[in-house]
């Protein structure tokens, strides 16, 4: 009860300072006399963050966006020689920016996705009032910094900072869980609860690797530590890899091939003993436990080695060490088709809103156009955009009422300042604090947000009631029609995106087995490894039977680096022509058939035996030739089952 109380509180401190902040700017801007004071308080609102690295995070890229959609929308009006062409030219601004944004992520896609609708902004503005359009574009860009220099202002000292500290711990956590669960797996070998434990460390990795931009916003210093940070989550998952290639092969061999188990208690000791101090002395320890795993699962000690490089590394406190290499990359997953369905959705709205317009001769069609282009680029980048925009649509219809309520009864044939700020302040007020809620947040925000938009404070209205309300409705119509087009137009939800990284997971897989090119090899893993994340970070939030999905993406992971070590083998200088043969033959057929894993297994395992029969009996574990059989009877085993190479076969997206 008590820390519910006190969370109550927090978020009215909030509220107040958030109102505070928007009245201030509004004022502020009033007095500057810019175009449309209102947007310096819808400025003020918007940039308020849970903590001071976002808040001023967000302001930057916020001031950036403005700024490049203001110059844009300048030039376009500027330019252009009819609303015609106007609108043809902005919906190619919108679809550039809508899809570049979806390439990028954060606060970079959200400063992209601001460019667009903000030229936008401009353009209809301009069309609404064609003599104003300087006014409008320094009007929006200085409104902009008004409102974040009075919310920074405002709220920057009552905000809390990001704890970094905690972050590390946690990062340092996950790594010693790893390794505790590597030496279970080997005193154990596979079981229902150790692949339990397995699927729950990616889950705690994943969402790590998903704070870690949030938690490094506002920090020059940790933003250079992101590289190794990001290095350690890639050496965490080479690792989880590692161990399920150990466990699958134990599991195969049951016993017989590795008779003298003792190596594997005594090493499980050390993985075990070491585990428990990670923080302190044990990254040190580990380097000694990985040359011991080496003589034994080269592969496993290898694994471990990365690890110990990338733990030194990000876990450093060294100030002015100079920056090192990180020992693996993690590159960002980028939806290249999901990507380019966005451009083509955001144009095709803002050209459908246009030809209404065209037709139609409405006046109120413009504001229809600059809604919806907002909503089209903006919300593009959502896991499910229809399902937000639906609570959009409540808030909005609930803002624009309020605003009209304001604007046509309240404050009719006022334009005292004061009296329509004091009119005002409570509904800001409960807008803000409901803003703080998950299921109201998306509501809140566009009711509030929407509400300023059709009550327009800070500027002298003379259209009449029955004008005022179409413009109204128009609002709510322009988020209709960018419902419809997230719905209907090019659909887009968790499902398709969920499909759409399964397809990219197949495919990463596919140019692994074909190229040759170490550099490729390299970057398909990293970019493997980030899908991976992303898959089973989506998968928990839209899918009941998440764990199913979590356990073919351990598997993948581990398949990727069955690819990688064949490749390894086949280059190998002291491996027999014969057998360079076979393993280039099969990572051929793996590039054309990984989309029938059922037809894939036979494969391996033929192969696996026809290289055990080439070696002679007492060939070393470390040569390549065994190293390739024992890798592919590995990979066979990893396909049996795998969900995720099963949907990826099946998915298709639209367009």
């Amino acid at each position: 009860m008590k820390n519910h109380s006190q969370g109550r509180n927090r978020k009215i401190n909030i509220a107040l300072r958030g109102t505070a902040a928007a009245l201030a700017a509004l004022a502020i801007a009033e007095i500057l006399k810019l175009e449309c004071p209102y947007w310096a308080a819808m400025t003020a609102i918007i940039v308020i963050q849970p903590t001071q690295g976002l808040l001023l995070e967000k302001g930057y890229y916020r001031l950036v966006g403005t700024a490049i959609g203001s110059v844009a929308g300048l030039l376009l009006m500027l330019n252009a020689g009819s609303p015609l062409l106007v609108t043809i030219a902005l919906a190619c601004w919108l679809a550039v920016c809508v899809g570049i944004g979806n390439l990028l992520s954060g606060l970079r896609s959200y400063a992209c996705l601001l460019a667009g609708c903000t030229c936008a902004i401009i353009a209809v503005r301009t069309l609404q009032n064609p003599h104003h359009l300087q006014d409008l574009a320094f009007g929006r860009i200085a409104g902009t910094i008004v409102g974040i220099i009075v919310a920074t202002t405002t709220t920057l000292l009552f905000t809390p900072r990001q704890s970094r500290g905690e972050y590390l711990n946690r990062l340092q956590t996950a790594a010693g869980e790893t390794v505790a669960w590597l030496a279970q797996l080997l005193r154990q070998g596979d079981g229902e609860r150790l692949v339990r434990q397995e699927q729950e460390i990616l889950l705690e990795i994943a969402e790590i690797e998903g704070m870690l931009d949030m938690v490094g916003a506002g920090s020059l210093r940790f933003k250079k530590k992101k590289r190794q940070i990001r290095s350690l989550i890639a050496s965490l998952l080479s690792l989880l890899a590692a161990g399920r290639l150990a466990g699958e092969r134990f599991y195969r061999h049951d016993g017989a091939e590795f008779q003298d188990v003792s190596w594997r208690e005594t090493l499980a000791l050390h993985l075990e003993h070491v585990s428990g101090k990670i923080k302190e002395s044990g990254v040190a320890e580990l380097q000694t436990v990985s040359a011991e795993a080496t003589v034994h699962l080269p592969f496993l000690g290898e694994s471990l080695g990365e690890l110990v490089k990338s733990l030194k590394a990000a876990l450093s406190t060294e100030t002015n060490a100079p920056e090192t290499e990180p020992v693996h990359r993690l590159i960002g997953h980028r939806d290249w088709q999901e990507a380019r369905r966005a451009a083509l959705r955001a144009a095709a709205a803002i050209l459908a809103v246009a030809l209404i317009w065209q037709v139609s001769g409405w006046e109120q069609s413009l504001p229809m156009l600059m809604v919806t282009s907002i909503m089209v680029s903006l919300f593009s980048t959502r896991e499910h955009p229809s399902a937000t925009l639906t609570q959009v649509l409540i808030g909005a219809s609930t803002g624009a009422a309020l605003g009209l309520f304001c604007r046509l009864v309240l404050l009719q044939g006022l334009n005292d300042p004061l009296i329509e700020g004091l009119v005002i302040a409570p509904l800001i007020l409960i807008g803000v604090f409901l803003m703080q809620y998950r299921k109201t947040v998306a509501a809140a925000t566009d009711a509030t947000l929407i509400f300023m938009f059709v009550e327009q404070p800070g500027v002298v209205v003379t259209a009449p009631a029955p004008i005022q309300l179409e413009g109204a409705m128009a609002t709510v119509i322009g988020i209709g029609i960018a419902w419809a087009s997230f719905r209907y137009l090019l659909p887009i939800d968790p499902t398709i995106r969920f499909r759409s990284i399964l397809t990219a997971i197949v495919g990463d897989l596919e140019i692994m087995a074909a190229s040759t090119s170490a550099t490729v090899l390299e970057r398909l893993r990293a970019r493997l490894q980030h899908r991976v994340i992303r898959l089973v970070v989506l998968a928990k939030k839209s899918d009941a039977d998440h764990l199913a999905v979590v356990e073919g993406a351990l598997s993948t992971l581990a398949i990727g680096k069955c690819l990688l070590h064949l490749h390894e083998a086949h280059k190998h200088e002291d491996i027999p022509p014969a057998t360079a043969q076979i393993i280039r033959q099969t990572l051929q057929t793996l590039a054309h058939s990984l989309q029938q894993p059922d037809d894939v297994i036979p494969v391996l395992q033929e192969t696996s035996r026809v290289l055990h029969a080439l070696g002679p009996k007492d060939e070393s574990y470390e040569s390549p030739a065994r190293l390739a059989a024992e890798t592919m009877g590995d990979a066979a085993a990893l396909f049996r089952g795998n969900v995720v190479l099963g949907k990826g076969r099946t998915s298709q997206c639209p367009g």
